[in-house]
């Protein structure tokens, strides 16, 4: 097994008023194993949640202060172009780690030069005996609250789930991180496939092991439109982005013009309006698309085994909002009859 120094990792976490996690997630990461530095970006938080860290005084501990909040991915690559390691760790503040969470990750990247990044095993804070994210695979399986004594060997995954992953330094500077206009929602989803398009494999760890508490800040009420902006808006520019042509034709443009009614449908004038703001930065949109297009080393095939088996890909998407929405009419018209 790869022996871990203390000065070969660089850990990165954005917090973002994260009052009642950061300094329990702070505590855990200094304490575990292999952490050379550790970044804080705190992205213009105002819940007093910085003043936790106030105290530390271990020099690893490196704090960058944002006056205003750049979004998610955006604080991750600003954190990431101030490290030089050879492996790159991120995790939320909202995450308690294992303190051999690097162990696994590190040796699998570090013996497999396929493999581009690798996800920690992520468990539940509150129920840590259970899987609280286990991302699509090729089975197709939704391991997401299953005991955690199933996921007991590796297996290949669309994508790392920033909850806890590792990736090396010189596929990072290849695919040049997260894109930063994805502010949240569906960064790490977009970063898992342009790995596997630029030729390289995303794997789960089964021994590395962090527990999140996930879910909290997606729930809140001043916070939940933000998400269902970007995860709309994430969500079409990803597709025109990362996906090929003749996956576009088949599985996007049959249904573009029902764009704006499923947006409306699901998040309703919060939808509209990603919509039309995906539309509005189409033109970025095409310029990044040709640099991943650029880079691609392997055709759609294994991206839409996985997308189908998680039905994700974006007909079943339509499908399934399509029988919710006939459902709810047929149920309101019966019930007027």
């Amino acid at each position: 097994m790869l022996k871990l120094s203390r000065f070969n990792v660089s850990v990165i976490v954005v917090n973002y008023n994260c009052y009642t996690t950061l300094n329990d997630c702070i505590r855990s990461i200094l304490l575990s194993k292999g952490v050379g530095e550790l970044l804080l970006v705190d992205n213009a938080s105002t819940d007093g949640s910085m003043d936790l860290i106030e105290n530390y005084t271990d020099v690893r501990l490196k704090i960058i202060r944002l006056k205003r909040n750049i979004g998610l991915a955006g604080a991750r690559n600003l954190a990431a172009a101030k490290t030089r390691s050879h492996y790159i760790a991120f995790t939320d503040a909202d995450t308690i780690v294992d303190p051999e969470w690097l162990q696994d990750p590190c040796f699998l990247l570090e013996t497999h030069k396929e493999f581009g990044a690798v996800q920690c095993k992520v468990l539940s804070w509150r129920h840590p005996d259970r899987i609280a994210e286990a991302e699509l695979g090729f089975d197709g399986r939704d391991w997401t609250g299953m005991p955690k004594e199933r996921l007991t060997s590796y297996r290949a995954i669309l994508f790392p789930i920033g909850a806890g992953f590792v990736i090396r330094r010189d596929v990072w500077d290849l695919v040049e991180g997260f894109d930063p206009a994805f502010f949240v929602g569906h960064d790490d989803v977009d970063l898992g496939i342009r790995l596997w398009l630029s030729g390289y494999e995303v794997l789960c760890s089964s021994e590395g092991i962090v527990y999140h508490d996930g879910g909290n800040l997606r729930s809140r009420k001043d916070i939940a439109p933000i998400f269902q902006f970007y995860g709309m808006k994430n969500t079409l520019s990803m597709w025109a982005k990362d996906l090929q042509g003749r996956t576009l034709v088949k599985q996007v443009l049959p249904f573009s013009l029902l764009y704006p009614f499923m947006a409306f449908w699901r998040f309703g004038v919060v939808g509209v309006m990603a919509v039309i703001s995906f539309l509005k930065k189409l033109p970025s949109i095409l310029v990044k698309r040709h640099e991943v297009q650029r880079l691609r080393k392997i055709s759609d095939e294994k991206i839409i085994l996985m997308l189908r088996g998680g039905g994700a890909l974006p007909v079943q998407m339509f499908a399934r909002d399509f029988r919710l929405f006939y459902k709810k009419i047929f149920r309101r018209i019966r019930a007027i009859v």
